[in-house]
């Protein structure tokens, strides 16, 4: 089934539209997410924000996760499909005409590298210049006044840190494609980082992500190297230290933000973890 550019370019949900002219169109999703079998008239990249997606595509049996350390190059008129592992992702999808890639052409040189490593779907290591663009996309703090127009330019320079990733990044090899493990990690460390404030039992985990108690410990442990509870500690200390540099909020409250019961189990473990108290953090010179 054709998708075509213009049929994406003008969505029925008109919230998932961040920005579109007659040669660019960029599409957020979140929540349940599938797509069958289907093909554009445009060159697409598919670009997560939380969690994994699963492409598969012509010419390979086996579907490829895309995790927030990649992004997916799929060229026009090549069959594919994708899907969400879990309700909690979000991702950005880039639709691109041939008269979009031949402004980029004429303005910034030659696209002859993008075309010949994007030829056919390719995966690419996710530069941090793309991910701020990204960020910055999803976000809806812009304003109002000019806020479509700021929207299509951030869009704009989202495809060109796009072509750039493809022509100078390192492509992901079929060898160490992230795997379901890995992106199922993935969104085990996004769901705990939205929810560091929150005891979260193994059990609950387990049946909220459809695996054993035992595998998601096993598994977390192997593609990440720590613990869940030494991740969640890791997140909350995080989230702490952002609130400590960045507010006036008091220690304790701090503490019962980020999922510690007192002021004072928030400072032993920074004591113990960092060798700092959260006043020292906080000081001017720790800034």
């Amino acid at each position: 089934m054709l998708r075509s550019f213009e049929a994406v370019s003008c969505p029925q949900n008109r919230q998932n539209l961040i920005a579109a002219d007659q040669t660019l169109a960029a599409l957020s999703s979140s929540g349940d997410y599938a797509k069958p079998w289907h093909w554009h008239d445009c060159v697409m990249f598919m670009l997560p924000s939380q969690g994994a997606i699963e492409l598969k595509h012509e010419g390979r049996s086996k579907g490829v996760w895309l995790s927030q350390e990649c992004f997916a190059v799929v060229p026009s008129r090549r069959g594919h499909q994708t899907r969400a592992a879990l309700a909690s992702h979000r991702h950005i999808a880039l639709y691109v005409t041939e008269d979009a890639l031949r402004k980029v052409d004429a303005r910034m040189g030659s696209l002859q590298e993008f075309y010949r490593r994007a030829d056919r779907p390719i995966l690419i290591q996710r530069s941090a210049a793309l991910r701020a663009l990204q960020d910055l996309a999803i976000r809806k703090d812009l304003g109002a006044y000019g806020g479509s127009a700021l929207r299509l330019d951030i869009a704009s320079a989202l495809l060109v840190q796009c072509i750039s990733d493809v022509m100078t990044g390192m492509a992901t090899p079929d060898a160490a494609r992230h795997d379901h493990g890995a992106a199922l990690v993935a969104d085990l460390k996004s769901y705990i980082v939205n929810h560091a404030d929150r005891n979260l039992p193994l059990d609950e985990m387990g049946q909220r992500f459809g695996i054993s108690r035992r595998h998601l410990t096993r598994l977390f442990r192997e593609k990440s190297g720590v613990s869940i509870g030494a991740y969640q500690q890791g997140a909350r200390l995080k989230q702490a230290k952002t609130l400590l540099t960045g507010t006036d909020l008091s220690i304790g409250e701090i503490a019962l933000r980020v999922g510690f019961e007192s002021g004072g189990a928030l400072a032993r473990t920074m004591r113990r973890t960092t060798g700092r108290s959260p006043s020292e953090i906080r000081t001017p010179k720790a800034r």
